[in-house]
């Protein structure tokens, strides 16, 4: 495949080894244009970016927890106590 631009386009494999610097657009603008152009026109690799984007929705909607005030000063003062006795 040949991107617009004259730049050869990229392959699954390709696609998928550098799927989380296209997620997290981490790749200079060229790159993000060769994955993008990939991964229009490719069903597997568009599923595969679907998946990851629904998996980050889920950890992110997940991770939105606040452990317990009782928790917190538990860990807080196990964690002081252990810099004092290697400090010593």
């Amino acid at each position: 495949m040949t991107a617009e631009n004259g730049l050869e386009g990229c392959r699954c494999e390709e696609a998928l080894e550098h799927l989380y610097e296209y997620l997290d657009a981490e790749m200079s603008e060229i790159e993000l244009g060769r994955l993008r152009a990939h991964i229009d026109e490719c069903n597997t690799c568009l599923d595969e970016v679907s998946r990851e984007r629904e998996l980050r929705i889920v950890l992110k909607r997940s991770c939105a927890e606040v452990a317990p005030d009782a928790l917190r000063m538990r860990v807080r003062t196990q964690l002081t106590i252990l810099r004092q006795s290697r400090s010593v």
